[in-house]
């Protein structure tokens, strides 16, 4: 429904059993803002969240709704219109091969690397490096950069 004719609808119906000194205009409009907001579809984001192991992964992410599958926990979470599931999934070595099998579910990645830990710097290089290049998109146009290239540009 369209807001303005919702808002037409609130104030015809509602309008004349309130005092004009407690229903502001403002306020009518912001509800029907909200209203219009819940009519809209949900579009679902999933995100995987990697880096190496113990850099700190689980803590940046919001710790309510996990659910633990599959050794990922997927937390999900409501971003107005959003409901963005985040996919947070170990970073030890003998785990990281495992990342590829929801490289096809997911809609983007968030990286995370542990400031303070400088002696494992050049391992989240590698790390990142080896993902790019799994995940240079486009690969079927013409004059694409491949997965090195663009490793290069960035200069990991």
């Amino acid at each position: 429904m369209d807001a303005a004719i919702l808002m037409w609808e609130l104030r015809r119906r509602w309008w004349p059993l309130c005092s004009p000194c407690s229903v502001s205009p403002q306020l009518m409009t912001n509800f029907c803002s909200w209203v219009s907001k819940i009519q809209q579809p949900i579009r679902q984001v999933n995100a995987l969240v990697v880096g190496l192991d113990k850099a700190g992964k689980t803590s940046t992410c919001p710790w309510w709704m996990r659910v633990s599958t599959h050794g990922c926990v997927r937390m999900e979470l409501r971003v107005e219109n959003f409901l963005v599931t985040l996919l947070d999934i170990g970073g030890a070595p003998e785990v990281r091969g495992s990342w590829r099998d929801l490289y096809g579910e997911v809609h983007g990645f968030i990286f995370v690397v542990d400031s303070s830990d400088q002696q494992r710097i050049k391992e989240v290089q590698v790390l990142l490096t080896d993902l790019l290049k799994w995940l240079a998109s486009k690969q079927d146009k013409m004059n694409t950069l491949l997965g090195i290239e663009i490793i290069e540009i960035l200069s990991l």
